[in-house]
Formats: structure tokens, sequence, C-alpha cells
């Protein structure tokens, strides 16, 4: 328990600390012995009671209490004294104090406290209640005046008593225009409602049916009940007027809406007819009749994009359809026509040709609307309702019609259309005829192409293969002549045994390649894959070519990482040796050629993969995929590819520049050759599920790279 302590002697105040602790109290308490003291008491902490001595040198019990009720709090006041007259003691209860004690008998202290704790506690729940019913009662105040539906509640005899906030949408006058008055009187005024609305007895709950009331505009349902109050069995009425006005034009608005789409509907279903487009407006219009209640309707569409003929008409008189049958282009009719926008009247005017005019009165013709039958901006006609009735057409009458005109015309535009597409059709079936045998032709062709490229595989191998032996022995024998046999020559006849030995060789470089080529289209090459250094093996290859190298002055540079790669040694040796010699040939005297390769990550492919999709549309995919790949290049700084022609120089046959310009030795300057290298470097790049491809050299010339998968 928290105790405040108005005391300016510390021993009694120990006293009644020690009193409260014997009843059974755990104590929280402070001492204060003036006015400024006991405020900061109370603003610092909350205080279950105050025990207040009731004179102080500065400070009396009075004084206490009134700072007490200055700080609003309800906290029990008990005054212990030493002496207190009977007078004081009734001063001090007016005041406000709970109870008083004598110090002398603090016996009773803690019974004190106990009841002024439950009755204060007592207190606080009747005030917390008393709060909560408060609280609630505004709140349905609120609720009742929130409510959308009007309220009114009456007495037994219908007088009106009170009413929510709605009362000012309806009544300009607010309460004032209603409370007091008899709620009949309010709503007929002196009219008499056919049956008593306002009744509880006759109405049973909520009415049945729509109402509406002379003194208010829109449509209103009521419910009524009894209101009960205890110890009154009849107090009065509760009347819930709820406004449907909303509801209604959305109901009207939805029966409108579903008649529209139900003729829309209904429409399109007739034009769904495949009988011919006479038959489908024939059609079209004797639903409207019966839809839109129409009497007279006819469709106009334009001959020759000038004058308006009449296609079908339903309930027009013989005198009025032969008036309106042709219109010529000059007729008021059909230029309003042309100008693609619905016009429409209530009587035949002066827009009718005289005599369809006069036709049209005697038919009986009131109100009348014509619309375009249009695709975008192009008309092709009109349609034209009427009635004998006194009703006008409305906006939306007039939408309605243009939406079924609008499907219409692309009905009528659909069969223009169809009947050029049977033509088409027609044509399209003869040339698929043709091309049925073309595509025969195309096949035999393919049958006979394939048999005619086996048959030249077979020849370019079994030749090749033939022309290796007697190339063998010629190229022998001139190199004996000319090396080992001393036989005195002259110096014409040296060069003529020279320019043999050097044609000869281009010859076996040539079966050789045939014969290379030939194995690759036949069945692709068989990669033996086995680890193997691709450094060391560029330095075996760079050995074959040391002659034409060291009489041409070209330098070769071989640097790179050597690791292993799986890859067939024989294969990638031929490669290698066809780029390299390609590299001499297109090198000038003196010129570099440069063989580097290093290891790259499988995310450095996308870095390649611009480039390469020049040589391979669907690089990477077409590689296989692993962790890591080798990439070798053979770079020069020669003459150079043009851009244009890269990526034909893999072509088989095929040849840089032209060949005119061509040497005929093996390794000279710009010698031609077969035109087979670069296909073959490329097929055995296939077998091994890698790449080739070449780019511009730094500082000119050209870089062949060899991507090799290494797992």
């Amino acid at each position: 328990m928290k105790v405040l302590l108005v005391e300016d002697s510390l021993e009694d105040s120990l006293l009644l600390v020690r009193e409260l602790v014997r009843g059974g109290y755990r104590l929280e308490h402070r001492r204060v012995e003036t006015a400024e003291g006991m405020r900061r008491a109370l603003q610092d902490n909350k205080w279950d009671v105050v025990i207040s001595d009731y004179r102080m040198p500065a400070f009396d019990a009075l004084g206490a209490l009134h700072i007490l009720h200055e700080s609003g709090e309800d906290i029990p006041f008990i005054i212990v004294s030493g002496k207190i007259g009977e007078d004081l003691a009734v001063a001090a209860m007016k005041s406000g104090a709970n109870d008083y004690l004598m110090k002398g008998n603090l016996a009773r202290l803690v019974p004190v406290v106990e009841r002024e704790l439950r009755e204060a506690e007592e207190r606080k729940a009747h005030r917390l209640t008393q709060e909560k019913v408060s609280r609630g009662k505004a709140e349905w105040e609120s609720v009742f005046d929130a409510v959308s539906d009007l309220i009114i509640i009456t007495d037994n005899e219908g007088v009106i008593s009170r009413c929510n906030g709605r009362v000012f949408s309806y009544f300009p006058g607010g309460y004032g225009a209603i409370l007091g008055k008899r709620i009949d009187e309010v709503f007929f005024g002196s009219e008499l409602p056919e049956g008593k609305v306002f009744r509880f007895l006759h109405m049973q709950g909520e009415t049945e049916e729509d109402i509406r009331f002379p003194n208010l505009s829109g449509w209103y349902n009521v419910a009524s009940y009894p209101m009960r109050i205890e110890g009154n069995d009849r107090a009065g009425f509760v009347h819930i007027i709820k406004d449907i006005t909303k509801r209604r034009e959305v109901e009207e608005e939805k029966r409108t809406s579903d008649r529209e789409l139900l003729t829309l509907y209904a429409v399109a279903f007739r034009l769904q007819y495949t009988k011919g487009v006479e038959k489908v407006m024939g059609d079209l219009l004797f639903q409207l009749h019966n839809m839109l209640q129409m009497d007279f309707s006819c469709i106009h569409l334009f001959e020759g994009g000038e004058r308006l003929k009449m296609r079908a008409s339903l309930g027009l008189s013989a005198p009025f359809e032969k008036a309106m049958k042709t219109l010529p282009a000059d007729a008021e009719w059909t230029k309003l026509a042309q100008g693609g926008r619905p016009f429409l009247g209530e009587e035949p005017d002066s827009r009718f040709p005289e005599k369809a005019k006069k036709a049209a009165v005697a038919m009986g013709l009131h109100s009348w609307c014509t619309v375009p039958l249009k695709i975008g901006q192009e008309v092709m006609g009109v349609m034209t309702v009427g009635t004998i009735s006194g009703r006008n057409y409305s906006d939306r009458d007039v939408f309605l019609l243009c939406s079924i005109a609008g499907q219409l015309a692309v009905l009528i535009d659909n069969y223009s259309l169809y009947d050029k597409m049977k033509e088409k059709a027609e044509e399209l079936y003869k040339s698929k005829m043709e091309l049925k045998e073309n595509l025969q032709k195309v096949k035999r062709a393919n049958i006979e192409l394939g048999r005619l490229n086996t048959a030249k595989n077979n020849f370019i191998g079994i030749a090749s293969h033939e022309l290796k032996t007697p190339i063998t022995s010629i190229m022998g024998g001139v190199e004996f002549l000319l090396k080992y046999s001393g036989i005195p020559m002259t110096p014409e006849q040296h060069n003529i045994f020279s320019s043999v030995y050097e044609g000869t060789v281009q010859l076996r470089k040539l079966v050789e390649d045939l014969l290379s080529i030939s194995r690759i289209e036949a069945q692709g090459p068989l990669a033996q894959k086995k680890p193997a250094n691709l450094i060391q093996l560029c330095r075996e290859v760079h050995d074959l070519f040391a002659l034409p190298l060291s009489e041409r002055h070209i330098a070769v540079k071989i640097t790179g990482e050597e690791s292993a790669v799986p890859v067939d040694e024989g294969f990638v040796t031929l490669a290698v040796r066809n780029l390299m010699e390609n590299a001499i040939k297109f090198t000038r005297d003196g010129g570099e050629v440069r063989l580097i390769g290093r290891t790259l990550k499988h995310a450095r492919l996308k870095e390649l993969t611009p480039l390469v999709r020049q040589f391979y549309s669907s690089f990477p995919n077409n590689i296989a995929a692993v962790k890591s790949y080798y990439l070798l290049q053979v770079s020069d700084n020669g003459i150079g590819i043009p851009a244009d022609e890269r990526v034909r120089v893999f072509d088989k046959f095929y040849g840089v520049g032209d060949i005119a310009h061509h040497s005929s030795g093996d390794t000279a300057f710009m010698s031609k050759g077969s035109g087979l290298g670069l296909s073959i470097v490329r097929g055995i790049m296939d077998a091994h599920e890698g790449v080739v491809w070449v780019e511009e050299a730094e500082g000119g010339g050209s870089t062949f790279s060899l991507l090799f998968p290494q797992e």
C-alpha cells in the first residue's frame, strides 16, 4: 500500500508506519510537511491513502485537503491528531476528510484504512460504470444519427417524439419540421394513404412493396416495429424508412440493359446465317420489330459509292418503298447518309424525298431514326426504323441502333471479303498443287544429290589414296636427283627439278586435305582424346616449318600455360599445322607469328559470346558445358582478312582475295592453297565439342582462336 504521510513529526510518522505494518501491509510511504511538498508528492506518484496530522507549524489538514481536491484525485483522507475538538473534526469531515482518530488510539487505524480503501474502490468502480454508461449513450446517439436510413419514433397515436439526423436530408426544417406532428401528415399531407403505412398492427414488419410519398421525391420502403420500455408494454413505434430510389433506378437500368443485351444477342444470332446477305438483312429487320417494337424499317446500301439502293424492308407501304427504292447522289437523304452520323425526327420532314414524305404521312409514320452502316470512317449505307406511336427515340435508342448497324456493316463487309477469299482460295489451291509437284521434284533431286555426294566422297577417298603412292615415288625420285645423286646439272635443269619437287609437295598437301575433308564429311572425325600439352605440341609443329621460317626470317613465339588438355593429338597437330602454315603464307618476310595458350573459366564465355556468335549462332549452347576451357590462339602481323570474309574462310575451297595475286609456292608469301585447311580445322573443333573463330589481331594481321573443353 502506498501511503502519503502529512506529518511534521518523524517519530509520529514512524508510529503510524509501524501500526500499518503490524496490520499486515507492505508499505511504500513518503512524509511531507508543507503544501509544496504535498503537491510534488501527488505529481510524482499515485497514492492509496493520505494520513495527515491536523495542525503543523507550516501546514494543516484543511490545507492538505484543499491541495488533494485541486489534484482531482479520489484518495481516502484520514486525520490522525494528538488532540482535536469535536467542532474541528466536524469541519474537517465537511471539508472532505473521510475519518479522524486520535494518536492515542491507533488501534482503529488499520480498520479505518481498510474501510476507506474498500469504499474508495467502490466509488472508483461506480465512477467507471457511470463513465461507460455515458460513453455508451454518446456512442448510441452517434450511431443513431449516422444510420443512412431515416428513423422516426412515435407514440401509440403516431405523434413523432424523436428522429435521427437523416431528417435534414429530407426535410429542410430539420427536427422542427416534424417533431410533435403526426407521421401520416408529415409524409402524406392532406392525402390519406391507401393503407395505414405507419401502423405496426397493419404492417407486420417491413412492407413488401415500394412506396412513393406525396411530400418526398423518390421511392421508399418502410418497416415499423413496436417499442417496449420496462413497465410500459405499448410505449410507441419505431419506423425505419429506407430510401430505395437508387435501387429502383439501378433495377430500371438493369431492365433496360437486359432488353438491349437480349436484342444484341438475338441480332448477333441472326447475323450468323450464311444464306446470303439479303436473307440476313431481312431476318435482322424482323428481329428488330419483335424486340424493339418497331413498325417500319429498311436498309439502304451505297452502289458505286454514290447512290443509295434499298436492299431490305419490313412494314413499308408500297408507295413509300417505291419512292425510297433508289435515291440519287444529290438527294438530301443520300448526302446525310454520306456524313456517317445518325439523323432522326418526330415526323416526316423535308429531308424525305417529296413522294416519300407524302407516302410516309399516309403510312402513319410518326417518329423515325436513321443510323449509318460503317466500318471505321467508311460508310456502306444506312438503316432506318420508325413507329406510328407517340414514342420518340432517345440517345440510348440511337446508341443501341448504331451498335446493331455496326454489326451488320461488319457482316456485309465479311460477305464481300468472303467472295474475294473464295477466289483467292481457288488460286491458293492451284498453287498448292503446283508446290506439291515441285516439292516432289526437289525431294527426288535431293535424293540424287545425296547419292552423287556419296559417290563424290568415295571417289575423292579412292583417288586420294591411289595418288599417294605415285606422289611419294615422284617426290623420292626428284629429291634423290636433287640432293644425293651427284649428277651434274645445268642451272636450268636444277630449277626444273626444284619446281617439280615443290609442285609434288603441294600436290601431296592437297591429297592429304582431300582425304581429311572426305573423312569428316563421310562420318565426322572420331576424336581419340587423351591429356596433352598443347604448348609442347605447338613447338613440335614449329619444327616442321623451320626451313621456310628461316628463309623468310619470320619469328615464332610460343608461350602460355602448359596444362594438360584432353584432345586427339593427331587432329590437333593437323589443325595447328594448318593455322601456322596459313600464318606463314600471309605474313611478309621479317614478320612475326605468336602462339599463346591459357585457361578460361566458364563465366568468361559471356564476354566472347558477341564475337563467337558471328561464327556459331547457338554459342555457347553448341559446345560442351564444363567448368573451364583452354584457349589456343595463333596470331600473325600479316595482311589480315577483310571483316566481310572472316566467316566464309571456314567454307570449303574458299580463298581470300583475288586468287590471281597468290603465288604458286607452298609456304612463300601469299602462296595459293587448296582452300580446305580452315574447313578441316573447323571439323576438328566440332569433333572436340569446341569452336574456332578469327578476328583482327592487335596492330594488324589475324588471330585464329581454338577453344577446347578441359573436362
